[in-house]
């Protein structure tokens, strides 16, 4: 159920949603709401700018222009078939593209997910478009990599990554229709909504969109670029219930990020916008303005 708070930024403040036109060579859906500095929010796996519906209100409410965007493969954006097209550094010009597009310098950044592992990659390597960022249950690329290498029980938890290598197979049962209400699901009851998961379901199953989805991680795979330091202000929040990626990716963070904080919820799972909407609002927040 939307906060309060979040209903008053429904009423203040209207969904806005168009199309834009980048010059990193696709167009994305972008939904907005509010006026103040503006908040570019990142959709992760398998989810789309619905993601944000809750914060979008909130965060217009609180003083700032919320913007989610459906990045490419995804929702109402273009869904570009080559696997190319989905490599690290394609996404990061989306995002920069995006911020120019807008008219701004640079903006606070927030991902979840792989939008949280896009939003380290543009902290990482257009740092100029970035204010302060803030990272929802998200690995930091070279992190992952290294618990990958090191840490047999993130391997484990890591399966589906090495299972969406495989040609044609992964969108075919991802676009089925019992997979994301199993995989919503593992968070347990109440999280989704049958509207919400119907909600997603359709848009995976809309041409293209579930190989897009997965030739995130096929580019991912071949990428082999390091990052530089991170030095943007960072928050991270971490649902620490997450089945898929376990807080010891947490571990060693100041070898990639110089200034960040972490606030862990222990019973929360990897959906933690969903979750855990009041609290992760709040501490966006507190973040956003320090004092």
């Amino acid at each position: 159920m939307a906060t309060s708070s979040g209903h008053l930024g429904e009423q203040r403040f209207p969904l806005e949603e168009r199309r834009i036109a980048l010059d990193s060579g696709v167009t994305l859906s972008v939904k907005s709401r509010g006026e103040g500095p503006p908040v570019v929010l990142l959709h992760g796996f398998p989810q789309n700018s619905h993601t944000w519906r809750k914060h979008l209100p909130m965060l217009a409410n609180a003083g700032f222009r919320a913007i989610a965007p459906d990045m490419r493969g995804y929702g109402a954006s273009d869904k570009p078939k080559s696997v190319s097209d989905y490599a690290p550094p394609r996404l990061v010009d989306d995002v920069s593209a995006l911020v120019r597009s807008l008219g701004y310098e640079k903006v606070h950044l927030v991902g979840h997910d792989w939008g949280a592992v896009v939003a380290f990659y543009v902290a990482a390597l257009r740092p100029d478009v970035v204010d302060r960022l803030v990272i929802l249950n998200g690995p930091h690329p070279d992190a992952y990599t290294r618990a990958l290498l090191k840490s047999q029980a993130q391997r484990k938890r890591s399966w589906y990554v090495f299972a969406f290598q495989l040609p044609f197979l992964p969108e075919r049962v991802l676009a089925l229709k019992g997979t994301l209400p199993r995989l919503f699901r593992l968070s347990g009851p109440g999280v989704f909504s049958d509207d919400e998961i119907d909600t997603y379901t359709h848009a995976i199953r809309q041409p293209g969109a579930a190989r897009a989805m997965v030739n995130y991680y096929r580019a991912s795979a071949r990428y082999r670029g390091r990052l530089p330091i991170i030095k943007r202000p960072t928050l991270v929040l971490w649902g620490e219930k997450d089945v898929a990626l376990g807080t010891g990716l947490l571990d060693g963070l100041d070898r990639y990020v110089e200034s960040f904080d972490v606030q862990r919820f222990p019973d929360a799972s990897h959906w933690l916008p969903e979750e855990k909407p009041d609290e992760v609002h709040s501490a966006i927040v507190r973040f956003l303005r320090p004092s």
